[in-house]
């Protein structure tokens, strides 16, 4: 399977005249996730592909065959970009929920946290 090499998603986010913090926010994943990317390979993560595909307007097959025809397998070998086992639990997090999925997430934890607190002390 191909992958997608960073330079080929840096040539499609300039294309469309975007900042890597803009791109960062359409697929809700951190700033230095994109320019991480840019440097290396996208990772093989479904949900940040078609994430990517639906912002580019290109299918995850298209950007593949693209990508392999710009820059060539070879040009990729050697670099790696982590795979869903190798994520952080906060990066596969911000894959999975995104960012704002995340802050919702956090904002649940401490209501949560503070009616544990609080209630007993009421009461």
């Amino acid at each position: 399977m191909n992958r997608i090499d960073g330079k080929y998603l840096k040539e499609l986010r300039e294309g469309r005249g975007l900042s890597i913090r803009e791109l960062a926010e359409k697929i809700y994943v951190s700033k230095s996730s994109v320019q991480r990317w840019e440097q290396s390979v996208v990772p093989e993560n479904r949900d940040i592909l078609n994430k990517i595909s639906e912002v580019f307007g290109l299918s995850v097959e298209d950007m593949r065959a693209q990508s392999a025809e710009k820059y060539g397998v070879d040009h990729l070998k050697g670099k790696t970009a982590p795979e869903d086992d190798a994520l952080s639990p906060d990066e596969r997090a911000e894959a999975k929920f995104g960012i704002k999925g995340l802050g919702i997430a956090l904002a649940a934890v401490c209501i949560a946290i503070a009616f544990a607190v609080v209630l007993p002390i009421v009461l």
